[in-house]
């Protein structure tokens, strides 16, 4: 069942007297608990894509279609609270609140939306055990490294378990083992949370951790794979660096 989806995608701007068209007709689905890689290169879209799924902007024409509503038609006070009830977000700029401490900032979309924080007490301590941060949990953002401060962003977008939860570059500021764990804790996300899961990545070695990876070359979708449960990480990995190489000819 697909919990995402969109039609025909378009997305241009105006830079001065000139038009950049960043998306061109993009059409993509994503069912309950599928976790999809984004990638291509600089300016291929992606990160245009990621935000126009979030509901953080709205596109040119075309439909975007989120927990069983046209998110490309509502109001901005409408596409908030759907946004806010059904999707989680981590990006590369972790957005923390300075004065809150990691648990604190983990809690806020809870606290926004005026729910009873004690019905969430396992979850937190659940995924601060997963990530490494049980010892943390009363630090501030200035008090953390930028690897667990990203950590502190992922579990943020976790707490609400969110029908879609969309990653910018989730492994970017972390080394390659705490980037392997958090790829394995989004995996394990998909498949325990029955969470749709989308992530935009230049790293072809965390791509290989989804079950399907779509890429972007100027603006449209030009190739996509698709993995099994069977599949290893090393002919995942080929399979993916072997796209891009013939996509880049």
């Amino acid at each position: 069942m697909a919990v995402l989806y969109t039609q025909d995608l378009h997305k241009q701007y105006v830079l001065g007297q000139h038009i950049v068209k960043a998306l061109k007709g993009v059409s993509l689905s994503v069912s309950q608990g599928e976790f999809v890689g984004i990638m291509g290169p600089s300016g291929s879209g992606k990160s245009t894509l990621l935000h126009l799924l979030g509901g953080l902007d709205q596109p040119t024409s075309g439909d975007i279609h989120l927990a069983d509503r046209n998110i490309s038609t509502l109001s901005d006070h409408q596409a908030t609270l759907v946004r806010r009830r059904n999707v989680g977000f981590v990006f590369q700029f972790f957005n923390l609140l300075p004065t809150l401490s990691a648990e604190e900032n983990i809690l806020l979309p809870l606290i926004i939306d005026g729910k009873n924080l004690k019905n969430y007490q396992e979850a937190l301590n659940d995924i601060l055990k997963k990530l490494g941060m049980e010892n943390r949990r009363h630090h501030k953002p200035d008090q953390l490294s930028g690897g667990e401060q990203q950590r502190v962003a992922l579990a943020r977008a976790l707490i609400t378990q969110p029908a879609v939860l969309l990653a910018d570059e989730p492994t970017g500021n972390l080394d390659s083992r705490s980037g392997t764990d958090m790829m394995l804790l989004l995996q394990r996300s998909a498949r325990q949370f029955n969470q749709a899961i989308i992530m935009v990545t230049h790293d072809p070695k965390a791509a290989a951790y989804t079950d399907r990876v779509v890429f972007l070359k100027d603006g449209l979708i030009a190739d996509e794979i698709s993995f099994s449960a069977d599949d290893k990480q090393p002919d995942r990995l080929h399979g993916i660096m072997a796209t891009q190489e013939r996509l880049e000819r």
